[in-house]
């Protein structure tokens, strides 16, 4: 025979040919009231956890069977607390059952967004259509700035570079990078009015 342990669900099988210790008995109808009072409605609110989970196969044993019969009461109340849940409410306090009805903000929320999303659509297709057109031979997207503020070739600022002078890349950079912080200087400068 096996080593007894307290744990029934953890704990060592018993031979199933040996008689029922009286430990075992006592727990046997122990359980046996607790699923009777289960099937009656008066489930105890404390439980051991193995009790606990015990109970639960064997209200699922039960459902499988398909005799489970819940009273009209309290089968709405279940379908209404799933739908309430399903929609992100509370589940009502004590199973009582209480209609399912939305706020009336809930209701007519998603049509003033609709709606808000249609008129700023609108508006903004009627901005584009009423705009003023483009006075002809106007550069489309480009505004007219002076020469040094645009990107240039270095060309001009570096010349041809001489096979022997190839390797001096850092000093051609340090020339380039000095040209365009003095144009970036002057157009800064020429914002706050300095000379």
């Amino acid at each position: 025979m096996a080593t007894q342990d307290d744990d029934t669900l953890t704990g060592s099988v018993p031979d199933p040919e040996a008689e029922p210790t009286p430990a075992e008995l006592a727990h046997a109808r122990r359980f046996a009231e607790l699923v009777d009072k289960t099937l009656a409605g008066r489930t105890p609110p404390a439980m051991s956890a193995d009790d606990r989970a015990l109970l639960e196969v064997a209200t699922v044993i039960r459902a499988a069977r398909g005799q489970l019969e819940l009273a009209p009461a309290r089968q709405r109340a279940v379908v209404e607390d799933a739908l309430r849940q399903a929609i992100g409410a509370e589940p009502s306090p004590g199973g009582s059952v209480t209609p399912i009805a939305r706020a009336p903000a809930r209701r007519w929320a998603p049509w003033v967004v609709a709606g808000a999303s249609t008129l700023v659509a609108a508006a903004a297709l009627l901005v584009l259509w009423l705009r003023p057109a483009e006075p002809p031979g106007a550069p489309i997207g480009r505004a007219t700035v002076p020469a040094e503020w645009t990107s240039r070739s270095a060309d001009a600022l570096i010349g041809p570079i001489a096979r022997d002078r190839a390797g001096d890349a850092s000093a051609r950079i340090d020339a380039i990078f000095a040209d365009r912080l003095d144009g970036f200087r002057a157009r800064r400068l020429a914002r706050r009015g300095a000379p």
